[in-house]
């Protein structure tokens, strides 16, 4: 009975929890290690231009104008979620890109 009481503390309650946080900041390491698992930098939606947004995958030039005019008219974005707020960004789209956004 004891060895099962061992097991279980030893299972649930003396192993170590950890958690990744991601603390905004993109430099020295973190920024190369980004650029490793995005294959890019990242592109800010916040003050990229028509043609740097169309370099994300399944943006073409006409997306990349109503992401720019939606952000004129409606201000800054201030989740990436927003992004699909946008006319012809639906879920799938915004899961394809979502990793490869920013909102700096």
């Amino acid at each position: 009975m004891l060895g099962l009481a061992v097991l279980a503390y030893r299972t649930y309650f003396a192993r170590p929890k950890l958690r990744v946080v991601h603390s905004g900041i993109k430099s020295g390491a973190a920024a190369d290690y980004e650029k490793v698992i995005t294959g890019r930098n990242a592109v800010n939606l916040n003050t990229a231009d028509a043609s740097k947004i169309e370099t994300l995958p399944g943006i073409g030039p006409k997306l990349a104008r109503e992401i720019v005019a939606y952000r004129v008219e409606h201000g800054s974005f201030l989740l990436k979620e927003d992004l699909m707020k946008v006319k012809g960004i639906g879920q799938n789209k915004f899961d394809g890109i979502k990793d490869l956004i920013a909102l700096e």
